[in-house]
């Protein structure tokens, strides 16, 4: 699969990295919401994996931004964040994501969570 990481933290970035493509995915990223539009609609990666919490453009904007784009329709949206609320993992599926995970990221889980929320969606 295809992964594009959106996250303002580079060890989470590097993080992820390593546990996706030890596992045989393709991973590409960014640190910024906004430059990570235009990337995103020129890869059209299988699944977006985004930070809530974000300076220029957050997590919920940047599903709001992606779910606006018909040529992105098929592109699974997984929201990763700090904040454990039932409150923030609603507002996630509710701006198009089809999973939320909170940090920290279990190394041993995290990889086969993203992928089964991918076809479970």
């Amino acid at each position: 699969m295809k992964f594009f990481i959106v996250d303002d933290d580079y060890e989470i970035i590097d993080l992820m990295t390593v546990l996706l493509e030890g596992a045989g995915h393709d991973v590409q990223s960014c640190v910024a919401g906004e430059e990570a539009l235009a990337d995103i609609s020129a890869i059209k990666p299988d699944c977006v994996i985004t930070d809530l919490m974000m300076a220029s453009l957050d997590g919920l904007a940047l599903c709001d931004e992606i779910r606006a784009n018909p040529g992105l329709a098929d592109v699974k949206i997984v929201m990763v964040s700090a904040r454990d609320a039932d409150h923030w993992r609603q507002q996630a599926l509710q701006h198009g994501a089809q999973g939320y995970l909170t940090k920290p990221i279990d190394m041993a889980t995290f990889t086969g969570s993203v992928v089964q929320l991918i076809e479970a969606a």
